[in-house]
């Protein structure tokens, strides 16, 4: 018929060849499904390779973790070093030791334990001291010796805080300041430490560490340690006017256990009590420095004992 095109005959038995429209219509159909499917497929992988990482991550920062807290929570004791190394001299001296900056001028007054030196060694001026502050917010009882003497000296404070207002502050050039802790025995060493608004710490293991955690979630901090002995030397004077160990923590009068006294000289000695301190812990450190010809004075009462050296044996 016209217009009807050319007619392809069937030859019975055999199937004839789809029409191209057909062939044509299921491909498009295919493609147009992997369209569909494609995201899904590549936010699935993109999504089982993101799980993957974050699981891979996770089981190292766990790790990392674990490897942390052990290290937080060991103490590292340098036994072999002994207090007057002389490399362990020289880094307290050239990296521990920090000079004030002057930012900012302390406004100070003249404590109890300033007023007795004064007295007792008759306006001394240019004298030496040491401090070792081991709580936080505790005055210095130098500052009005400094300011009005001439003093100069070593500031060992275990509250970072401190440190770092004392290191802005204008404190006299020849004055160092060090975050640290003074060792209880004669080894070198870093412990965890925490610090609290109202310290209470113990012994665990070696060195003073503290099981109080803060209220203020103050961070938790590796501390170094050194000897006392270790810091004198490292500030050149073995000889000082006047040594201040203000802590509440009772076993850190085992600081004065460590010094070798036929080497190091202090005339006077201030450190605090508590009524926490025991009659029989009183005597037993009164007894311990009148071996070392230290005579007890009078208690302050910010709770300082004094003590003094007498050159005669008591």
């Amino acid at each position: 018929m016209t217009g009807l095109g050319p007619v392809i005959p069937s030859v019975a038995g055999t199937t004839a060849p789809l029409p191209i429209t057909s062939i044509s219509l299921g491909s498009t159909q295919k493609k147009s499904w992997i369209r569909r499917v494609a995201p899904c497929l590549a936010f699935l992988a993109a999504f089982t390779s993101a799980m993957a990482l974050l699981l891979i991550w996770s089981e190292a920062a766990a790790l990392r973790r674990q490897a942390f807290d052990a290290n937080m929570t060991k103490d590292y004791v340098l036994q072999s070093v002994s207090m007057d190394n002389p490399q362990l001299v020289a880094y307290i001296r050239e990296v521990q030791f920090k000079r004030a900056t002057h930012q900012y001028n302390f406004n100070v007054s003249e404590t109890a334990e300033e007023k007795s030196l004064v007295a007792l060694l008759q306006g001394k001026r240019n004298g030496v001291y040491l401090e070792y502050i081991n709580r936080p917010g505790a005055v210095f009882t130098t500052s009005w010796l400094e300011s009005k003497y001439g003093w100069r000296g070593v500031l060992v404070l275990t509250d970072f805080r401190s440190f770092f207002e004392t290191c802005k502050s204008s404190k006299n050039p020849a004055t160092r300041v060090i975050h640290a802790c003074l060792s209880t025995d004669k080894d070198t060493k870093e412990i965890t430490y925490h610090q609290e608004s109202e310290v209470r710490v113990t012994k665990l293991g070696e060195g003073p560490n503290s099981i109080i955690f803060s209220d203020e979630g103050l961070p938790t901090m590796r501390l170094k340690c050194f000897p006392l002995y270790s810091v004198l030397l490292a500030y050149n004077h073995t000889t000082i006017d006047y040594l201040n160990l203000d802590s509440t923590d009772i076993s850190d009068i085992q600081v004065l256990d460590t010094l070798p006294w036929d080497k190091v000289q202090i005339n006077f000695l201030s450190i605090r009590w508590s009524d926490h301190h025991t009659e029989a812990e009183f005597e037993a450190l009164v007894n311990k420095l009148k071996v070392r010809k230290y005579r007890f004075l009078q208690p302050t009462d910010t709770g300082k004992l004094i003590f003094m050296y007498s050159r005669v044996k008591m």
